[in-house]
């Protein structure tokens, strides 16, 4: 293939754009996983106001396994396909990575919770073989991509991939109660492994361009293949220095990765692009939201790791990191491609992205926040409640139609340059 049309420079007089009908495909694989991530959110504040369970191990996993990984899986696929210009997965595979996945989580917690060990390991190896299987997808995407610019978030997703299973595996091991004299600093490894390593990783790698789709603008000239490649680099390091410092048990050196992980992120801020006046107005509370994000993100890696070197509790900033950081982006990022996805033409796109423009939600996250870091559980439960509430009225609007819209309105196809077309990924 001709480097200009790897490159993207003229690759649509100089390569097909990829297999046709494959934004449609694609849509429709990512309407299906999010209804999954939706639904394993839900559950998760229902768990945590319920009380289910001892502690937050309950809702914690609910929302990061099944709620996080099925929106990630969903979401890197359609991204992939979109920006990379290549042929959507098969639905059979498709199906079968997001089925597994979902139903490896029901298995697990439903395990830890009645002491089932063999039922839990038999869920958290479909987990982990689901999110395994989610590398050789992203490898045929990008094989067959007519363009290269997303490949540096392809690469850093195979490192979040098997900082995952890695990480899911020393979570077996401590499931089934396996992990002798280790206990302590084999549930820390396990923890910075996916909730800095999986998920972290494929955030940050996804975050430069999905900013820029999210006011519908080019991406930040800052965000060169080299600068994204090195910050990933950097990112996957911090978290290896991390988990080895919490395996050996060393509070600095484990301090040391998540300060140096919290660097990355600001290098991540970096790279995003300066929103304009009037992108910033059009997209209003998701874009602030998003940012919004991402400053807990950081924030909070950073004060965990001052937090492990003075020897301080450090489960207020977990929580914080959670809601405030992956909690906001993910309903962010929802809220921009809930109308996308939705389809129908112009018409039900503008209404569906006016419906999902919540300050209710931004607020409702932000103090969320706020609540779980200075440990005020009341006020913690009562905001998540009124956020949960927002973003489900506002779901079912999008989902019936009651945005003024038919919801059998015309053409599933919306994407294009202003949605999540490789155009707007600059």
């Amino acid at each position: 293939m001709p480097p200009s049309a790897r490159s993207g420079q003229g690759a649509s007089s100089l390569a097909p754009r990829g297999a046709p009908g494959r934004v449609a495909a694609v849509h429709a694989q990512t309407r299906r996983g999010l209804m999954v991530a939706i639904g394993f959110v839900i559950a998760a504040v229902v768990a945590a106001l319920a009380g289910v369970g001892s502690g937050w191990w309950v809702p914690l996993h609910l929302f990061v396994v099944g709620g996080l990984l099925s929106a990630i899986s969903a979401t890197t696929q359609m991204l992939a396909v979109t920006w990379a210009t290549a042929p959507a997965p098969r639905p059979l595979v498709a199906g079968i990575q997001r089925w597994a996945l979902a139903a490896g989580a029901i298995a697990l917690v439903v395990g830890h919770q009645q002491d089932q060990t063999w039922l839990f390991t038999t869920g958290a190896v479909t987990v982990v073989l689901a999110v395994l299987a989610l590398a050789p997808i992203l490898i045929r995407i990008r094989n067959h991509a007519v363009t290269d610019r997303f490949s540096p978030a392809l690469e850093a997703y195979a490192a979040a991939i098997v900082a995952g299973a890695l990480g899911m595996s020393i979570g077996i091991v401590l499931g089934a109660g396996r992990a002798s004299d280790r206990v302590l600093e084999l549930r820390q490894v396990h923890l910075v492994l996916n909730v800095f390593g999986l998920i972290g990783l494929i955030a940050a790698a996804t975050l430069p361009y999905f900013a820029a789709t999210q006011v519908r603008a080019k991406m930040s000239p800052r965000a060169t293949p080299v600068a994204m490649r090195a910050t990933f680099a950097g990112l996957a390091l911090a978290v290896a220095v991390a988990a080895t410092g919490r395996f050996l048990d060393h509070t600095g050196v484990f301090g040391a990765g998540l300060i140096l992980y919290a660097v990355g992120l600001v290098a991540i801020a970096a790279m995003l692009p300066v929103y304009g006046r009037g992108r910033l107005r059009w997209a209003g509370p998701r874009a602030l939201q998003l940012l919004s994000g991402l400053a807990w993100w950081a924030a909070m890696a950073l004060t965990l790791g001052v937090a492990a070197i003075r020897g301080t509790d450090d489960r207020p900033i977990l929580q914080a990191l959670v809601i405030g950081g992956y909690a906001q982006i993910l309903v962010a990022s929802l809220a921009y491609l809930g109308p996308v996805l939705r389809g129908g033409g112009h018409k039900r796109l503008t209404s569906g992205f006016a419906l999902t423009r919540s300050w209710v939600s931004l607020a409702a996250g932000n103090a969320a926040a706020l609540a779980a870091v200075l440990d005020q559980r009341g006020v913690l439960a009562g905001v998540l409640v009124l956020w949960i509430l927002d973003v489900t009225v506002r779901a079912v609007r999008l989902l019936v139609g009651t945005d003024g819209t038919d919801p059998d309105g015309p053409g599933p196809d919306t994407a294009g340059p202003d949605t999540a077309g490789p155009d707007t990924a600059g």
